[in-house]
Order: C-alpha cells, then structure tokens, then sequence
C-alpha cells in the first residue's frame, strides 16, 4: 500500500511540473533599425522658355518672320530646346559654386546627365536643321557654341561625381562662362517694336 500511495505521489508530481508554465523564452537582443540619411534634394525649376523664343522671333527681320513653315518650325523648336538646357545649365553651375555644394550629390549626377541629353538632342537637331535665312542661321551658331562651352562644363562636373570628388567648376569652365554670356547677350536683345499695319 505504502508502495502505491509513493506511486500515485511520483506521477503527481510529474503532472504538476508538465502543467507548470514553462520559462519565457529567451528575449531577442532588440533589434535596431538604421538610421536613413535623406539629403533634401534641390528640383531643377520650371523655366520660361517661351518669353526668349518670342523675344528670338521679334528679333527677326520682317522677310524671316515669313519664312518657310517647316524652317519656322523648325527654328522655334531648337529655341525651345536651347533654352531650356541653357537655364539649367547656370542652375546645376550655380549650385556647384555654391560653399555646401549640391545638396545630394545622387540626384545632382542624375540632373547633370538629363541636361547633357537635352545638349545632345540640340546638337544633333542643329545640325539635321534644314537651310534657314542669314539671322536664323546666325542665332543657331550662337546656340551651337554655346552648346560646346556648356556640354564641356557639366562634363567636368561629371567627372567630379565619378570620382566621389564635391561637384565643383574647374577654372576652365570659370573662364568661359563670360564667353557664354557674351554669345547668349544678342539673343536676350529686346526687340524694336514692331509697326504693325491694320487694314
């Protein structure tokens, strides 16, 4: 008897330590999440680039101005696409020159190289144009050497980038930048007003 009642005691206690709760499981070290550095990065603006075509097209002799549609057209559309390079041009300069440089350096390259696409489709619209009269061929020159001196600029630029160096203009691209100015100054002429006959 003595034997069972030490029996019925054993399994008991079996019992009772498999129901106990067993021990909270090993907490994991808490894991920690890396921080995210974000660099704001600056857009390139929406320029006005239809003020300087209009401006461009006052600047035309009356004989010009009736020139062949496909020549028009096409003139305008190289105006269009000169300036909007050329204005994001100085801004992507501007920003390089400035003493923290681009905000993200990232963006910056992927801005540099939208710009040269626009300089590339330029050049290569220049020199597929059909013939254009003396003033309309004289502007598309301008914007032609222009294209060299900035193509050049951002390049440098580029290669800054490439080589995890901070953006900054060489001292080739300082020089030529009142170059720059000086081509693009006949194109921001403004124009005499035109005499305009109502019938």
């Amino acid at each position: 008897m003595a034997g069972l009642r030490w029996l019925a005691l054993a399994a008991l206690g079996t019992l009772g330590t498999q129901c106990q709760p067993g021990a909270p499981p090993e907490q994991a070290a808490p894991h920690e999440t890396p921080k995210l550095e974000t660099a704001v990065s600056t857009p390139i603006p929406k320029f006005d680039v239809e003020s300087p075509i209009m401006r461009q097209l006052g600047l035309l002799p009356p004989a010009e101005r009736s020139t062949a549609p496909e020549a028009m057209h096409r003139y305008q559309q190289l105006t269009r696409r000169f300036w909007l390079a050329e204005y994001s041009t100085e801004f992507l300069l501007k920003q390089a020159q400035t003493p923290a440089g681009p905000p993200n350096v990232t963006v910056y390259e992927q801005q540099l190289a939208l710009i040269q696409s626009h300089w590339r489709v330029l050049r290569e619209g220049i020199d597929r144009r059909p013939a254009m009269p003396p003033v309309m061929t004289e502007h598309l020159t301008r914007m032609q050497q222009v294209e060299r001196y900035q193509h050049a600029a951002l390049a440098d630029l580029q290669a800054d980038c490439a080589a995890s160096r901070p953006p900054r203009p060489d001292a080739t691209t300082l020089a030529t930048q009142p170059a720059v100015k000086k081509l693009i100054a006949p194109l921001l002429r403004e124009p005499r007003p035109m005499r305009v006959d109502l019938h």
